[in-house]
């Protein structure tokens, strides 16, 4: 899918975490700036940027396959406001300036249903403390699963922190929707949202 070692080398750009200054540079040019967690095939965080324009964004994907493929669809969309990280999202959540961005978005992340299972969710109180030290004031944290009780869990963190309150469950109304969002709407899923917002 990805032939050639020219196209490969020039598909990697501004995507691993050695690129720490190139990646903050690109930051630096936008005012507003988000990211999604976990972009999968990429088609939120195109047109999400499509939309947006003045917004800067970063998609970070731990599947390297993925990365690439997203990455290519951002070259061919022509859009210069969006790139993509392959690594985990740690790793660049860890490199970022305190106070840097204004959004961040995880939709439909691994649920690890069984119970045995359950703190390897990426949704935890560690998360949103360090999620507290990037955001801005007045910050938004975008979460979504079909897993009801994943979206309880998450309910709950929103209630028990002293940083962060539950603005909305509601999917917003220009969000747009990504492949797995429309799947579990065409199988007679429920999704369950919930935003968060740092107070200061």
């Amino acid at each position: 899918m990805f032939p050639g070692k020219n196209r490969r080398e020039r598909v990697l750009d501004l995507v691993e975490k050695d690129d720490c200054e190139a990646i903050r540079g690109f930051i630096a040019k936008y005012s507003k700036f988000e990211i999604e967690i976990g972009s999968g095939n990429g088609h939120f965080l195109v047109n999400y940027a499509r939309r947006n324009p003045e917004c800067g964004f970063i998609g970070i994907e731990a599947k390297k396959k993925r990365a690439l493929k997203i990455h290519c669809k951002i070259k061919n969309a022509q859009l210069e406001n969006v790139i993509v990280f392959h690594g985990s999202a740690e790793s660049l959540l860890d490199l970022l300036q305190p106070c840097s961005c204004d959004a961040l978005h995880v939709y439909f992340p691994d649920p690890w249903p069984k119970t045995k299972h359950r703190r390897r969710r990426f949704m935890k109180k560690e998360t949103l403390e360090l999620f507290d030290s990037l955001l801005k004031p007045h910050g938004k944290v975008y979460f979504a699963s079909d897993v009801f009780d994943y979206y309880l869990q998450v309910k709950l963190l929103g209630i028990l922190s002293p940083v962060f309150n539950i603005s909305s469950e509601m999917i917003p109304e220009d969000m747009g929707t990504s492949l797995f969002l429309q799947r579990t709407v065409a199988a007679g899923k429920k999704t369950h949202w919930i935003v968060l917002e740092k107070e200061k």
